[in-house]
């Protein structure tokens, strides 16, 4: 059995979240560093992936050296961060919200939209500790229904696992799930997806950070088919604060008529809050797949 085909095992998946529930934060934290180093200095392609969107964000004055080290700091943050999701899953929800905090008047202007008969779209980036962030979300007993990863491997299997055992009705990603969530949405329920899961085969190609990227049609599609509100929640950490939650919305999608323009207007102005958000904390921003297109004559990894 290869290395890789061991790590993504049933078997070792268990024994890293009973690792992670029933350790110190800081053995916890230590061990992910211990991790976090291999994979930097193994040149595994996952860093590779990480340098060269980086490269996007901080602009032609990054020289290779800060580069590496930005991307050195993405794996580091995503390690800590996948420790603590795993000690808090499956733990009560007052300990959840003490792990991340949820602003209560953001989930007050939800559930403001849902007593108007209003669909609710949050679109979360992948911004820190999202997946706690999304638990915690959760935890406020909002009625979550979450788009997810089509064919999950084993790794998000478990990690939808824990998203059902904190309250929410996970959906992998299917032509009847997503009728299923535009359903929901007409009928004045709350869907969650993601803003930033680059979409490779998307014919119209909008631009992030000046550049043509493949960043998703996908929810400003769904957010004008639904008439739909839109929320952008966002996750950022603090060493003196923790994990925070912040949402912005309600933001009402643009419908002039014109659908396919529309969709445009939409995403551009969700990639606008996407840059914002990446270019305040690039060290947090956990996208392990290419963003935008390889340039002609780069050799990818």
């Amino acid at each position: 059995m290869r290395l890789e085909d061991l790590a993504e095992s049933e078997f070792a998946l268990r024994a890293a979240v009973a690792f992670c529930r029933h350790t110190p934060r800081w053995v916890g934290h230590a061990v992910a560093r211990g991790a976090a180093w291999i994979a930097n200095r193994g040149e595994m392609e996952i860093h590779a992936t990480v340098q060269e969107n980086l490269r996007h964000v901080l602009g032609p004055g990054a020289d290779d050296a800060t580069l590496r080290e930005a991307a050195r700091r993405v794996i580091v943050h995503f390690a800590q961060a996948n420790y603590d999701f795993f000690h808090v899953a499956g733990r009560p929800a007052e300990e959840i919200l003490a792990a991340v905090r949820v602003p209560e008047r953001a989930t007050a202007r939800m559930r403001g939209e849902l007593a108007k008969g209003r669909g609710v779209l949050v679109l979360f980036a992948h911004m820190s500790n999202f997946d706690l962030a999304g638990v915690g979300l959760a935890a406020t007993g909002l009625p979550l229904q979450v788009l997810s990863l089509a064919n999950p491997t084993t790794t998000f299997r478990l990690q939808n696992r824990v998203r059902a055992e904190a309250g929410m009705a996970v959906m992998p990603i299917s032509p009847e799930t997503l009728r299923a969530a535009m359903r929901s949405l007409r009928s004045g329920g709350i869907v969650v997806s993601s803003m930033d899961r680059p979409v490779p085969r998307e014919e119209d190609l909008v631009d992030v950070f000046g550049e043509p990227s493949y960043v998703p049609l996908g929810p400003a599609r769904m957010a004008f088919m639904t008439k739909a509100t839109i929320f952008i929640a966002t996750c950022w950490f603090d060493t003196a604060e923790g994990y925070t939650l912040d949402i912005l919305g309600p933001i009402e999608a643009v419908r002039s008529g014109d659908r396919r323009q529309d969709i445009l207007t939409n995403t551009r102005r969700l990639a606008g809050h996407l840059e914002e958000f990446v270019r305040a904390r690039p060290e947090q921003w956990m996208m392990f797949h290419p963003f935008w297109p390889m340039k002609p004559g780069k050799v990818s990894g």
